[in-house]
């Protein structure tokens, strides 16, 4: 799948994914944006620049995406959902990137992650002994970002039950490429999940549509 494809409906399974890289300064993505009262309120409570500027860019991605502005809530989980409850959402961000995903009737995840070395020094964190062995012992960064992102990507759809990654989920062998699918199991209910992603010079994203 190519990243002109992220951008725009997945037609095959309904889904609607956006990747959005922030390019411009708070006061330049306000204007492109009319905030409810609700919203509003919050980012005017937000200090941090950084978060200012994911605020206003998961918004302005979720508009991109639809054409429209929708508002977005966070429930007592933290999870984000639609006030209109027309699509169920995920949403990430990592530095300048910005990843959402909605459904209208199905559970989603995403997760997006620019790329770096320091994800070898926590992979044993994260898989269990046998994920490690099967993955490279920790050698290929590829596959470990992704492995990360996947089990990131399924936390957003399964939730609390799946909050120990290396004991509750399980990411079956891959060989990591430019894009392709991840087979993924949730321990406790032998539930199984494919997940696809996409890897570039700058990211790594992974997203499941339940």
């Amino acid at each position: 799948m190519s990243e002109e494809i992220i951008n725009n409906k997945i037609s095959a399974k309904g889904a609607f994914l956006k990747v959005y890289e922030i390019t411009e300064s708070v006061d330049k993505m306000l204007e492109q944006l009319q905030l409810s009262e609700y919203e509003l309120l919050k980012f005017r409570n937000i200090v941090s620049e950084k978060r200012k500027l994911e605020f206003l860019g998961i918004r302005i991605a979720f508009k991109e995406m639809f054409g429209k502005e929708l508002e977005i809530r966070y429930d007592v989980d933290g999870k984000p959902y639609l006030i209109d409850n027309s699509y169920d959402i995920s949403i990430s961000h990592s530095k300048k990137w910005i990843a959402v995903m909605a459904h209208p009737t199905r559970p989603v995840g995403i997760d997006i992650e620019c790329r770096n070395d320091k994800i070898q020094k926590i992979y044993k964190r994260f898989l269990s002994e046998m994920e490690q062995k099967e993955l490279s012992n920790g050698e290929n960064t590829s596959q470990l970002e992704l492995a990360w992102s996947a089990k990131e990507a399924l936390f957003k759809i399964i939730g609390n039950q799946a909050v120990d990654f290396s004991k509750q989920l399980r990411i079956f062998p891959f060989e990591a490429k430019n894009q392709g699918e991840i087979f993924a199991e949730h321990i406790p209910t032998n539930k199984k999940y494919e997940l696809s992603y996409i890897q570039t010079s700058a990211y790594s994203l992974v997203y499941c549509l339940a």
